[in-house]
């Protein structure tokens, strides 16, 4: 796995070492960054440049029952993960799922 800790901030690799750094344990470790990976990644960051908002996003993560994995998922919801794919991707209404995240919809 690359050092990511040494990127340049607002890179994909700064954003995957502190999404690594500050999600629960029960997320999965980004280890590798994918083409697709980078160009989601450099969107976002496009649009929301602010390290501190990131920080945010990843600690709300701590305050979700859900995203942490402290509740047990329902049925419709078993093979969930709060990945990295999963939070710069589109939810089903469109919104941006970081932004779902930051705005607090998990709680």
């Amino acid at each position: 796995m690359a050092d990511w800790s040494i990127a340049p901030w607002p890179t994909p690799e700064a954003l995957t070492h502190l999404y690594n750094t500050l999600t629960p344990d029960n997320v999965p470790t980004v280890r590798s960054l994918s083409e697709k990976r980078r160009t989601s990644a450099r969107k976002l960051l496009r649009q929301f440049p602010d390290r501190a908002w990131w920080e945010e996003t990843f600690q709300r993560y701590h305050r979700s029952a859900f995203l942490s994995g402290r509740t047990t998922p329902s049925t419709s919801h078993e093979g969930f993960r709060p990945d990295f794919d999963w939070l710069l991707s589109n939810g089903k209404n469109g919104t941006e799922n970081c932004v779902k995240v930051h705005d607090g919809n998990y709680r």
